[in-house]
């Protein structure tokens, strides 16, 4: 048996992220993945977020820029069975429109699949 190349392997999205099935009633019983967030979806959700300087939002104004963020992950984390993104960052705006409870179901499965520091150094 051959020795598997690390270096195409640490270079996989495919092996490079946690994933989980989820059956989704809502969808007619669909099965998707989802995968744990990567660090730069994070961190463009968090632009979406953050105030900026001088600048004062209403709750709903607030609400709008967290289903944005919500939105973006969503097009990152929702793959379909064969591993494949469902969405594409062009999709972010319709995404935003209708998004929901199901769609912030599967964020926050994907944000399950993520283990914290002390979680990882017991393993």
């Amino acid at each position: 048996m051959s020795k598997p190349n690390l270096r195409n392997l640490a270079l996989s999205a495919t092996h490079s992220y946690r994933t989980k099935k989820v059956i989704v009633p809502e969808w007619d019983n669909a099965e998707v993945l989802v995968r744990e967030p990567s660090i730069q979806s994070r961190m463009k959700c968090a632009e979406f977020m953050n105030d900026k300087e001088g600048e004062e939002l209403t709750s709903t104004q607030k609400a709008l820029r967290n289903i944005e963020g919500d939105s973006f992950l969503l097009i990152h984390v929702l793959l379909d069975t064969d591993g494949n993104p469902v969405f594409t960052e062009d999709d972010q705006p319709e995404l935003f429109k209708t998004y929901g409870p199901v769609h912030s179901r599967l964020v926050a499965e994907a944000f399950s699949l993520t283990i914290s520091a002390a979680e990882a150094e017991k393993k």
